[in-house]
């Protein structure tokens, strides 16, 4: 097979292998040894980003995470997309069309990339869950984890409050919850630590992947659940363990997301070298 160029790059910790592609998806096996720190570049989440035919849409990004499973959406990823864009052309505007639908992105400055997640839902069945239950109190009670707020943002999202922000008991009960059958297509779950009106500390396991340093749609999803629950304002300043993120909810409930995106690197990988199966769609 002949050698594939990639960009390693990272959104506050978050970190992804991504590459201009042209062919069909590889495997989900190919794609964990990809993913595997020891037997491949190593990361978080893949990205393959493949010409559109329509000529408004700048590139159709399809995500998979480190255990081979697809997501929808990934918002630090996004930012890196953006920033990935404006060094090849000089774009600072570009349309991305996801599973979740299609997602404006700004490249703003060096520091800054500004991405359009969309609107949040809240109706059971477009989370989903697999019974119709009140999303803002799920009645969860595990040692750490109680009550619960699901709601999508382009992907599935539950968020918890804490007075202190745990890693090892996330982790914990967070695997208990994956294991429920609430959630038909898995969940990422945060927690929140509500620190003023205009900042808050999220922690976050992400599905198919488990704890993170940060998770772009995860701040999004908190700060939303917040501001439902009128702990927090429209305008706020999220602090994870790889850093921050300003998070607006706009007057048409739009959620904008700006941070940092950065290339660690750029490489080529033969994929024979991760396992023998061949590439499949």
């Amino acid at each position: 097979m002949e050698q594939k160029k990639f960009f390693k790059m990272q959104g506050l910790g978050n970190d992804f292998v991504v590459f201009f592609w042209d062919g069909s998806i590889p495997s989900k096996k190919l794609i964990q040894n990809l993913s595997d720190r020891k037997k491949g570049i190593g990361c978080d989440l893949s990205l393959f980003l493949k010409n559109s035919e329509n000529d408004l849409i700048d590139y159709e990004a399809n995500f998979f995470n480190s255990d081979g499973s697809e997501a929808e959406i990934c918002g630090n990823a996004l930012r890196c997309i953006g920033k990935l864009i404006f060094n090849k052309t000089q774009k600072k505007n570009c349309l991305i069309e996801t599973k979740a639908g299609l997602i404006d992105v700004e490249y703003i400055n060096e520091n800054k990339i500004s991405v359009n997640m969309g609107v949040a839902k809240f109706d059971w069945k477009e989370i989903p869950l697999s019974k119709n239950i009140d999303t803002s109190n799920l009645y969860f009670n595990h040692d750490y984890l109680k009550k619960g707020f699901a709601l999508n943002i382009g992907n599935p999202h539950l968020i918890f409050f804490a007075d202190t922000l745990d890693f090892k008991m996330l982790k914990k009960d967070s695997e208990k919850i994956t294991k429920s059958k609430l959630f038909s297509e898995g969940v990422n779950i945060s927690v929140v630590k509500v620190n003023s009106r205009n900042t808050i500390s999220v922690i976050t396991y992400e599905r198919g992947v488990g704890i993170t340093q940060a998770c772009g749609t995860g701040a999004c999803a908190s700060v939303v659940a917040s501001n439902k629950l009128n702990l927090v304002e429209k305008k706020v300043m999220v602090t994870m363990s790889g850093g921050s993120l300003d998070i607006e909810i706009c007057n048409d409930n739009n959620i904008l997301m700006s941070g940092r995106a950065d290339i660690v690197f750029e490489g080529q990988i033969n994929f024979s070298g991760l396992n023998n199966e061949k590439i499949i769609k």
